[in-house]
């Protein structure tokens, strides 16, 4: 089977990743929409958790979480930094090995990786993954994709369509410039997306 390029690069500098995710924090990263996250101890799937840094704030925060992470040097930072926390390989779009329903899904810095295809299907299985009153946020990369690079360009209208078709309808759009000085370099920030149960279907 042949490797994911982009794990292949994350697995190549995941301690370089980790400092680079650290130096911001999950207070700034969710700024617009703490208000959405369900009182504790809701469940929360950290999916694509990297250095555990989300893991370990919602776990301090009361909640039980699960991080979902296919590279394995993330994964053992993670389970040293939140011992208390499921620590699961797996990874989009199927998510294989997950069962129960979680309150809040997190999806941040990891849908760009996905062709339309499997953004289809990783959708479907987190509105299989939901509780009814749960939410999913979704962190969608804007700016420009290098040549050669393993990920995609997204359009926040087409990825709230896809999701709709999903059963899953959007709370909340939030736009948020880059949160370190690298990616703001390189022209990017991020759109957010609230999504919840679609209460019509």
């Amino acid at each position: 089977m042949t490797e994911d390029p982009a794990l292949a690069i994350y697995a190549a500098n995941a301690d370089t990743m980790a400092r680079r995710y650290d130096s911001v924090t999950t207070d700034r990263i969710l700024t617009g929409l703490t208000d959405l996250i369900p009182p504790p101890p809701a469940p929360v799937l950290d999916i694509g958790a990297g250095s555990g840094r989300d893991t370990a704030w919602f776990q301090s925060h009361g909640h039980a979480v699960t991080a979902a992470e296919p590279v394995a040097a993330f994964r053992e930072m993670i389970a040293r930094r939140v011992p208390a926390a499921t620590v699961v390989n797996t990874a989009l779009p199927d998510l294989a090995g997950l069962t129960g329903r979680y309150g809040l899904i997190l999806v941040n810095a990891v849908w760009h990786h996905l062709d339309p295809a499997d953004r289809t299907l990783a959708l479907g299985r987190l509105a299989d993954l939901l509780t009814q009153d749960g939410r999913v946020f979704l962190a969608l990369r804007r700016g420009p994709v290098p040549p050669g690079a393993p990920l995609h360009d997204l359009d926040p209208e087409t990825e709230i369509v896809r999701a709709k078709a999903a059963g899953l309808q959007l709370l909340r759009r939030h736009d948020a410039p880059a949160h370190d000085a690298e990616t703001a370099a390189a022209g990017i920030g991020w759109t957010w997306l609230a999504l919840g149960k679609d209460t019509a279907r």
